[in-house]
């Protein structure tokens, strides 16, 4: 395994969200009726804390459009972050569902600053500080084929800079961690058969796709990614929904910058790499009165050049936690959630996000 400079939220907000909705439903889209109009806006914060990039606080100011009443309502988002450490990000996104629900569009642009203070810097001993400079445009449009199955197309671009000083800029080149340019396209095609798109009580998603990065796009290296992620949700009881969850992301001749990390919550992306990773995750959902409800979350992961190396305890990383979550629009399906997840090696936080993790 190799260890490194945590991208920080970046690869979970980009890779999250383009991977990435009751009472009666109606239609084809099995959203639920508007009985009530809801405010379109809305302002929630974000917040992180944990040992190893420390406490981050921010917001997110969404905005909700339904295009047709057959059509699942889409979310226009604008969010910042700002760390103890100095570190910011900042990231805009928009999830389009249009057409009577045949046609989606994802879109995301990131731009990050990270200050990073290590005491021992990649097991060498030697103390350091690194600055890791990040800039990322990516989206995927999808049309549908036949009854739940979609098809698109997909596209990332990334800038990844890695600043840091004598002994620590030479043991970064000697391993060759110091940054990449990525251009990347690709296709996906998509099993969607959720009641709800952001917060489902039934159903299965299925999403699998691959991002060809080549230097004849305007990147710096030739590698191929290949990604997939299968949930599936039951509702046990009228306030109690069990999502599942299998995902991984495997590589291709790709550099460590390229590499997979683990998506687990509980772990920060980046520090721990290898070309290919794979978890198991569930996520327990329990409504309490009005808007309010509990969650409990617990997965498995493993990060792997050969499958057998799963049988390594060194290269599997659990994580359990749970909390509290509060419905900010019930139609719309968004979720805030509050949560404290624990990994191992000292990797736990106490979480604010948006949405469910899947």
């Amino acid at each position: 395994m190799n260890s490194r400079l945590p991208v920080w939220t970046l690869l979970w907000i980009c890779g999250g969200l383009l991977m990435m909705s009751g009472s009666a439903f109606s239609g084809e889209s099995g959203e639920p009726e508007p009985a009530a109009k809801e405010k379109p806006f809305f302002v929630v914060p974000l917040l992180t804390s944990n040992p190893k990039m420390s406490t981050s606080l921010g917001g997110v100011a969404g905005y909700l459009h339904q295009f047709d009443s057959e059509s699942t309502p889409s979310m226009f988002s604008l969010s910042g972050t700002y760390s103890d450490s100095d570190s910011a990000l900042a990231a805009v996104f928009a999830q389009m569902f249009f057409d009577r629900g045949r046609q989606r569009l994802n879109a995301a642009l990131v731009n990050g600053r990270v200050n990073n203070d290590y005491d021992d810097f990649l097991g060498s001993g030697l103390p350091a500080q690194t600055t890791d400079k990040v800039h990322t445009v990516g989206g995927r449009y999808s049309y549908r084929v036949g009854p739940h199955w979609f098809l698109g197309i997909q596209a990332m671009a990334s800038n990844y800079v890695i600043e840091a000083e004598g002994a620590v800029e030479q043991a970064l080149e000697t391993i060759g961690l110091t940054g990449v340019d990525s251009v990347g396209l690709g296709l996906a095609a998509e099993l969607d058969s959720r009641d709800h798109k952001r917060n489902p009580k039934s159903g299965k998603h299925l999403i699998f796709g691959n991002y060809a990065y080549r230097e004849d796009f305007g990147g710096s290296d030739d590698y191929d990614v290949y990604r997939a992620n299968f949930a599936s949700y039951h509702s046990l009881a009228e306030r109690y929904v069990l999502a599942w969850q299998l995902s991984g992301r495997w590589t291709e001749q790709a550099p460590i910058s390229g590499y997979s990390s683990i998506a687990l919550r509980g772990y920060v992306r980046g520090m721990q790499l290898a070309p290919n990773s794979t978890h198991f995750a569930i996520d327990n959902r329990i409504r309490l009165k009005g808007r309010f409800g509990l969650t409990i979350y617990g997965g498995v992961a493993c990060l792997y050049d050969e499958m057998d190396d799963c049988s390594d305890s060194n290269n599997v990383y659990p994580s359990f936690g749970g909390g509290a979550s509060f419905m900010v629009r019930e139609q719309a399906g968004v979720v805030l959630r509050a949560e404290y997840i624990v990994g191992k090696e000292g990797s736990d936080g106490f979480y604010v996000t948006l949405n469910n993790p899947f």
